[in-house]
């Protein structure tokens, strides 16, 4: 009887150390939303966000009514694909590094127009 709880001891606390320490998969921070285009703009709102190294979530929202818009952070190889007038896309990628680094909408006009932004990762 003794070994037995002492074996049922040892598994509980085996369980609650792999529970504890994990696989470092957890969820994604949430930077929250960028809304593109409002009011037919070449801008993001905001088009400044900061953010931990690690596994970042965003949601791109585009209110622009006639155009489509998209997002792309190079050194991170994150490409939103265009993002057509009025819908949403969430993405999720690894902020890797550290640093500033500068997002973009490839549409041909757009970034040259001010479609620019900075992600900061601390």
């Amino acid at each position: 009887m003794k070994k037995i709880l002492v074996f049922a001891m040892m598994a509980a606390l085996s369980l609650g150390l792999l529970t504890a320490c994990g696989s470092g998969g957890g969820s994604a921070q949430d930077a929250g939303t960028i809304v593109l285009g409002e009011n037919g703009q070449y801008a993001y709102s905001p088009n400044e966000i900061t953010v931990n190294k690690g596994t970042v979530k965003i949601t791109l929202q585009n209110k622009d009514t006639a155009s489509a818009h998209s997002f792309l952070i190079p050194d991170f190889n994150v490409n939103s694909g265009q993002i057509p007038a009025g819908q949403s896309k969430t993405i999720t990628f690894n902020a890797s590094k550290t640093g500033d680094f500068d997002f973009s909408c490839d549409v041909p006009g757009h970034k040259e127009g001010g479609m620019v932004g900075k992600l900061h990762v601390k």
